[in-house]
């Protein structure tokens, strides 16, 4: 054969199949080999990017299960139910670590004895500090401490200087914390729902849900998606009426609602008007962002229950709850505000973020009232507002020689008074040992609780509260044992919570007041301080309907 490459002279044995095709086949043959070999190779390409694109779509999910289980990226964040392993923000390491040590110990203790029982409960909040969530961090931090150390205390566990636990009183029933990130706009709520309903039936069983931070319409859908899952709720931090067990069954709150709120700050007023210091006459100032149940809820309680005191007139503007955040400019309703006869008050219906650049606002541009006071600002707030926790002090002072014309006095209806740290001073029964368990739970660590300070955003208190509440109905339900499942038998069971001793004192929970708490205290918390008309026990959520109490309501 001539040398054009189909001599088999040179062939090197043994001899592959392709190359004998290449050297001696017909056109035909070589055609049909260069076929498919390039089918082969188009095939190995494909499965290459199917692997590429199986890698990049699950790369993100990868990221947030390293060493953990069933957490998904929604949105840029790590969502789901945790058990302390991963801690969904690098800012949370010191707390959730103790949480996942706390939760092996109450399975290292079910594994030694078979007598004990133990229980899942399972707070439900935004984790994601960078994101664009309602709560801050401290506020955060300070939610999971508190239901932290409630449930340290009910285990009977205590820390050792080195982080390790010890049992200190031994108990048989147990209680794990378990931390569910809905992300920062509730993002990640649809895969929290069904990790929790799969929950139910664990070895160490689902019993209840705590939390959630923020009142959207997100907040209601997860609601009702629970509540359809037979899954009971204890509301915390979400403070709207909308959010309650009429419409989702399944549901009691710790803290006070929006009404309760409303009614404490009209208490205050008509204290004033009745000890001859007229309060004056106040503006609504509410957000009409739509998706912000919160503040429309809040917005139409302040018109119910401070009709008596508002003016005609009312302003809004448009915040960005349920979205990503976006600032608000008050200048022109502060301008218009001190352009006539000033109002003695503005009723604040917003979050604490705009409520935050209202008052920056105010200092920088404010006017005062026609008797040349300065204005005064209600709100509402679980504990103080953040902006003010470094310069409040709890001791009235005298006014200043020379007011600026935008000072301004802060009122908040609260859950939560600093007064209740004093020695000495008035508190709630119950207060001294939630004081206790926060001061002597987390150790050797300089974010947790230790100056009077961190007890002020209120957020340690009311999740402290939460846990406690879970607990006991938690037992009840154990103990009735009447559906297929725990969590199911514990929302038989929620309103047997009676003269429940927390660190906010004795609550109780009635069907007929649709889940709301009674026997809560609401003080009203000033900054700078301003003396109450009367030294009395702060206001206190009633066991009856308010309008039986209030007859001029709308």
């Amino acid at each position: 054969m001539s040398g054009d490459g189909s001599s088999i002279g040179d062939l090197a044995f043994p001899v592959t199949h392709g190359e004998l095709v290449r050297r001696l086949g017909s056109p035909m043959q070589q055609k049909r080999f260069r076929r498919k070999r390039f089918t082969a190779f188009g095939t190995a390409l494909a499965l290459v990017a199917a692997a590429v694109l199986t890698f990049v779509t699950y790369l993100p999910n990868l990221r947030c299960d390293w060493g953990s289980t069933g957490l998904e990226m929604a949105g840029g964040e790590c969502v789901g139910v945790d058990d302390g392993s991963h801690s969904f923000d690098p800012g949370l390491d010191w707390i959730t670590g103790r949480i996942h040590s706390m939760n092996r110990k109450v399975e290292e203790r079910l594994e030694n004895d078979g007598d004990l029982k133990a229980f899942r409960i399972v707070l439900m909040t935004s984790f994601s500090l960078s994101g664009d969530a309602d709560l801050d961090q401290s506020q955060i931090e300070r939610a999971v401490e508190g239901a932290y150390a409630s449930l340290m205390r009910q285990n009977g566990f205590a820390e050792n200087t080195d982080g390790s636990l010890e049992t200190v009183a031994e108990g048989s029933r147990l209680f794990q914390l378990y931390l569910a990130n809905e992300g920062s706009l509730q993002q990640g709520a649809d895969v929290v729902v069904e990790q929790l309903e799969d929950m139910k039936g664990d070895e160490i069983p689902l019993s209840a849900v705590i939390g959630q931070s923020s009142t959207t319409t997100a907040t209601e859908s997860i609601a009702r998606d629970l509540s359809e899952r037979g899954i009971p709720m204890i509301a915390s931090s979400s403070t709207s009426t909308t959010i309650n067990n009429d419409d989702f069954p399944g549901l009691i709150r710790v803290a006070p609602n929006n009404e309760d709120y409303a009614a404490a700050i009209r208490g205050r007023l008509d204290a004033e008007d009745e000890a001859g210091r007229d309060p004056g006459r106040g503006m609504l100032l509410f957000d009409d962002n739509r998706e912000d149940i919160f503040a429309s809820d809040l917005a139409f309680q302040f018109e119910e229950y401070l009709d008596p005191y508002l003016v005609e007139h009312r302003r809004s503007f448009t915040g960005s709850a349920g979205r990503e955040k976006s600032p608000v400019y008050f200048d022109h309703i502060i301008n218009e505000i001190c352009g006539r006869n000033a109002p003695d008050m503005v009723f604040f219906a917003g979050r604490f973020s705009y409520l935050e650049d209202f008052l920056h606002a105010w200092e920088l541009r404010g006017c005062r009232t026609p008797d040349g006071d300065p204005i005064t600002v209600y709100s509402i707030e679980i504990g103080l507002h953040p902006g003010i926790i470094g310069d409040y002090a709890t001791e009235c002072g005298a006014a200043e020689d020379e007011p600026a014309p935008g000072d301004f006095r802060l009122m908040q209806a609260s859950a939560f008074d600093p007064a209740w740290l004093e020695e000495g001073g008035w508190r709630p029964e119950g207060f001294d040992v939630y004081r206790e368990a926060m001061t002597g739970t987390v150790r050797g660590e300089s974010q947790s609780t230790g100056s009077e300070s961190d007890f002020y955003n209120g957020y340690s208190l009311i999740y402290y509260d939460a846990a406690d509440i879970a607990v006991r109905a938690t037992l009840l339900g154990h103990e009735a044992g009447d559906e297929d499942t725990l969590a199911e038998s514990v929302r038989n069971h929620l309103f047997r919570v009676s003269g429940e001793q927390t660190g906010s004192g004795y609550l109780d929970f009635v069907e007929e007041l649709d889940g709301r708490v009674t026997g809560r205290y609401v003080p009203i918390v000033s900054f700078p301080c301003v003396e109450a008309p009367s030294a009395t026990v702060p206001f206190q959520t009633p066991d009856e309907p308010y309008d039986e109490l209030y007859p001029d309501l709308k």
